[in-house]
């Protein structure tokens, strides 16, 4: 389906608008890379600033993400209809509590299934993720974080688990905002599993992947635990 030139306000939502049709009708895939912004702006006929405002909505609704260097990427086809809203409502450490489940499976099976693309995109979401810590931008950095444990459930090639995760991405992102500016867990959050949990993968170590994903995800929701107790 072509993209057609909008010819009326406000221009921003109709262009967010046209790109999330594109999603929803399989245009683009999960992983996609979008068009240049240039390319996009010309397609619709608006101005760059209009298109950054249009991906900018859709990254806030866990559709895409920005990846530095590389572009903008889709990182999940699921519309707002789904089980979406329930996960928005639930609390920081329900969505640590799932994600634990899910993402030490991934690890696990990443670590017996990746290939050695997997491995070269690990070293680099892992290298944009420890970038992004440097720079003191929690936005960039959450982002850069998802990213990065996107592509460790990449690498289970499991489709399921995949789409599962994707449909999660969005609670998941604001789970990590409220987590990294916490005074108490943002230090927990930038502990160095990251590294070891790549290099697990990249070993083929099961068991070192998944106790990489518990010591990284455990001490966050243990704090998350006592809070909700006291």
């Amino acid at each position: 389906m072509p993209l057609t030139p909008l010819r009326r306000s406000p221009l921003a939502e109709l262009a967010t608008r046209q790109l999330h049709q594109q999603l929803m009708t399989g245009q683009w895939q999960v992983g996609d890379r979008l068009p240049a912004e240039t390319e996009l702006a010309v397609q619709l006929g608006v101005g760059r600033s209009t298109v950054r405002e249009a991906v900018r909505a859709l990254v806030h609704a866990g559709l895409l993400e920005t990846r530095q260097g590389s572009g903008t990427f889709v990182l999940s086809l699921i519309p707002d209809t789904s089980w979406a809203p329930r996960l928005r409502r639930a609390a920081v450490l329900e969505v640590y509590e799932v994600r634990e489940a899910l993402e030490v499976q991934a690890a696990r099976l990443a670590a017996q299934r990746r290939s050695g693309s997997d491995i070269a995109a690990l070293r680099e979401s892992l290298a944009t993720r420890d970038h992004t810590l440097a720079t003191d931008d929690d936005e960039r950095f959450v982002q850069a974080d998802l990213a990065f444990h996107r592509t460790v459930v990449a690498a289970a090639h499991n489709q399921l688990l995949a789409e599962m995760f994707d449909s999660f991405a969005s609670v998941l992102r604001e789970a990590l905002v409220a987590v990294v500016t916490d005074r108490d867990l943002g230090d927990v959050s930038v502990a160095p599993t990251h590294a070891r949990l790549a290099a697990a993968i990249e070993a083929g170590d099961a068991d070192a992947a998944e106790h990489a994903t518990r010591d990284h995800i455990g001490p966050s929701a243990a704090i998350l635990r006592s809070r909700a107790e006291s």
